[in-house]
């Protein structure tokens, strides 16, 4: 497979992780509760600004997957776009490793952000 092949299976394998924050959207709390115990994050606090965050940023996190999968149609074309989403996503790296810490996320956590983050936005970039 070409370099170009490898690009469109990387975006749409990223998008497609992406489009399972959709599920979040409608999710019964309840689960959201369990899912919080169970990955070790303690009990999940109440509050609205707290439920419309989470299903705000999984609603977003679902389109941005969709997007992925639409630049992965024709990655010569929206070059541009593939490399300005590269460049986000290493920045995300670096600004979602700041909020991990600081927040007091799990090492696993952090290293994941880092990592997929940085993996992806060097591969659109080109970097990789």
């Amino acid at each position: 497979m070409n370099k170009e092949g490898i690009q469109k299976v990387a975006l749409r394998l990223a998008g497609a992780i992406e489009i399972l924050a959709f599920i979040a959207v409608v999710m019964p709390r309840s689960w959201m509760e369990i899912s919080h115990e169970w990955l070790g994050l303690g009990q999940m606090p109440h509050g609205p600004v707290l439920m419309f965050l989470i299903r705000q940023a999984s609603y977003t996190y679902g389109m941005h997957g969709i997007s992925l999968w639409v630049l992965a149609l024709d990655v010569k074309r929206l070059r541009p776009l593939i490399i300005l989403n590269g460049i986000a996503y290493l920045l995300a790296a670096l600004v979602f490793g700041a909020i991990d810490y600081t927040t007091g996320m799990p090492l696993w956590w952090t290293i994941g952000d880092c990592v997929g983050c940085g993996v992806l936005g060097a591969h659109c970039c080109g970097a990789v």
